[in-house]
């Protein structure tokens, strides 16, 4: 893998964590990249998917 800047520290590192997706109006998103030092204070990503699945198991349920 290609060296790649980390979001928290801003250095380059040769062992990217990717640690989400930045998105915006005006142009396409990117992956944010951080170092494996600096990845574990980035919140875990939530798997949207899943989140659709519970949502809709809980309509199921007439609990949402």
């Amino acid at each position: 893998m290609i060296s790649q800047i980390c979001a928290r520290c801003d250095k380059p590192t040769n062992q990217p964590v990717v640690v989400g997706q930045v998105h915006s109006a005006s142009c396409g998103g990117r992956t944010a990249y951080a170092c494996p030092g600096c990845a574990p204070s980035f919140p875990k990503q939530r798997d949207p998917l899943a989140e659709l699945a519970a949502f809709r198991r809980a309509r199921e349920r007439g609990l949402a």
